[in-house]
């Protein structure tokens, strides 16, 4: 009988406990007609806000779309929409509306490129050399269009290599971008993530934007993939620490040193880059639930960030099989290295699973270096300066049998920088190398153009020490027994030294080539590149043993 009490006891205090809290989350959820009210002021609001800002953006072409966007102010409208979902979170323009103004927020400006220099991407997977889709902006290429179909999910392959050629320059922009994505972007993501996640179940939710434009079901979707890829990348990139004071020499010492914080994993640096790899394929999975739906219209409709076809679709669920399985799996891409300039000096082909930096990540990337030290050194600053320096010479008489009415040009160029000088003269359809030419073989003012050329080095070089370019190229005919005149410029390409730092300077303890090489502890960096050699990861890193 006493068990059974008890029993009976512990079932009512369960039921109490169940119902105290059924209470707790009904009150929580409760909204009172006066919130309700107010909510539905504040989307008026906040939709009287939102429309005129984006007039010109709606009519714009993906292209002209992003320089539009990101001049934009959605603070207000943004704002109006937040308060109006915390007082009635039934109300589906509000949740609309926050998720699409956090989208647009987000899609602004960035600091990337500013980051990681004019291109953001140092590879160019699934494509041709040097043609990638906008990693940033406007739709964020998902599903916007068959080329941007990749776009953002791309940069889940490529941010990890960005981030092993990350300038030194560039770590105070990168840290306080890094600051931006931690305290504002990734809130900011989830925000609208789980607004419109309240309104993607249902099918017949439109909202009207003006001018005939309408957001539907297909839109929220490809809103989603394209905040889901935001926030999966974010957190890639808050994953590690790249804290520097930059302006105390001592300080960046100690934080380039072995055993230091500096390129180590966050504490929560694990979790993050698994939460991203997740984010990542359920992008893939709402551009893929993007394509369902507009396969399955009877009429293709048009949609705001939508522009494909029906008859396009299979191509970009091939496009995003092959990025699944690139987020998954080892597989063989085609590569560019890229220079400073954007441009790509290398191209080629490696086995890459990029699963293995989110999933098998590296504890701290200078480990993976040969032993060094590091000490500093006297850095400069120049600016690029362009002269001209006038030269004539001329001979009274020109006696070369046989070569009367010849054309003649003459073509020198000097780079102390790479240590070259080319000198050719080209007569008819003979050819003269000056460093090697006899003296009677060539009329006496080429070489005394020759001698003033070598002068003008000499003084450009002793002087000014700072990697000349000088190049002189002219052209005339040779008339025997008359006048040869040289005339023409000689425009001289310098950097002239402005200013001095003190750089960090990084010290192989290593005393031969071999040593240097059998140092690199892991090539392969967990398994990331896994046909990669030591000159392999050395050369992505810009690293060689001068």
């Amino acid at each position: 009988m006493k068990r059974n009490a008890l029993r009976l006891v512990l079932l009512i205090g369960v039921i109490i406990l169940f119902l105290t809290n059924c209470e707790d989350i009904n009150n929580d959820n409760e909204v009172t007609p006066e919130d309700s009210a107010a909510a539905v002021v504040l989307v008026a609001n906040a939709n009287a806000s939102l429309l005129p800002v984006i007039g010109d953006l709606l009519v714009a072409d993906p292209d002209s779309a992003q320089m539009i966007l990101n001049g934009l102010d959605f603070s207000e409208s943004h704002g109006f929409y937040q308060e109006a979902s915390v007082l009635d979170w039934r109300n589906q323009d509000a949740q609309f509306g926050l998720g699409f103004t956090s989208l647009l927020i987000l899609s602004q400006n960035t600091m990337m490129s500013d980051i990681f220099g004019s291109s953001v991407k140092v590879y160019a997977p699934f494509g041709e050399p040097g043609v990638a889709s906008n990693p940033v902006g406007y739709g964020f290429g998902l599903p916007i269009s068959v080329t941007r179909v990749k776009g953002m999910i791309a940069s889940y392959f490529e941010n990890p290599l960005a981030l092993a050629r990350l300038k030194f320059e560039s770590l105070d922009t990168f840290n306080d971008f890094q600051i931006q994505v931690t305290d504002n972007y990734i809130p900011m993501v989830d925000v609208g993530l789980a607004a419109l996640d309240s309104i993607d179940n249902d099918p017949e939710f439109a909202f009207t934007l003006g001018a005939g434009v309408q957001i539907d079901i297909v839109d929220i979707t490809a809103m989603e993939s394209s905040l889901f890829a935001l926030q999966g990348m974010f957190k890639g990139l808050a994953a590690y620490n790249y804290e520097l004071d930059t302006t105390d020499p001592a300080a960046i010492i100690a934080g380039l040193s072995l055993g230091s914080t500096f390129a180590t994993l966050n504490t929560n640096g694990i979790t993050l880059l698994s939460e991203a790899q997740a984010s990542a394929m359920s992008s893939i999975d709402r551009a893929e639930q993007v394509l369902a739906l507009i396969d399955s219209e009877v009429t293709e409709l048009n949609h705001f960030f939508v522009e494909f076809s029906q008859t396009e679709s299979s191509q970009i669920l091939t496009a995003l099989n092959a990025l699944r399985n690139t987020l998954s799996e080892p597989t063989s891409v085609d590569y560019a290295f890229s220079d400073e300039r954007g441009g790509f000096s290398d191209e080629s082909s490696a086995s890459i699973d990029i699963s293995q930096y989110y999933l098998n990540t590296v504890a701290d990337y200078k480990t993976l270096l040969p032993p060094y030290t590091m000490s500093t050194t006297t850095a400069y600053n120049y600016n690029q300066v362009t002269l001209y320096e006038h030269i004539s010479f001329e001979e009274t008489e020109v006696l070369l049998a046989g070569l009367n009415n010849t054309p003649i040009s003459v073509n020198i160029q000097y780079s102390e920088s790479n240590s070259d000088t080319t000198a050719t003269v080209t007569l008819g359809f003979l050819s003269f190398n000056l460093l090697t030419a006899n003296q009677g073989d060539l009329p006496v003012a080429i070489w005394d153009l020759w001698s003033e050329f070598l002068v003008t080095v000499g003084d450009y070089s002793d002087e000014l020490h700072q990697f000349p370019e000088i190049s002189f190229q002219w052209s005339g005919v040779i008339t025997t027994g008359t006048i040869l005149t040289i005339d023409g410029d000689i425009a001289i390409d310098y950097l002239e030294r402005i200013s001095e730092y003190i750089a960090p300077d990084m010290v192989w303890t290593a005393t031969s080539y071999s040593d240097w090489q059998s140092g690199w502890s892991d090539p392969t960096v967990n398994g990331m590149f896994p046909d990669f050699l030591a000159e392999d990861l050395a050369y992505l890193f810009g690293i060689n043993w001068e």
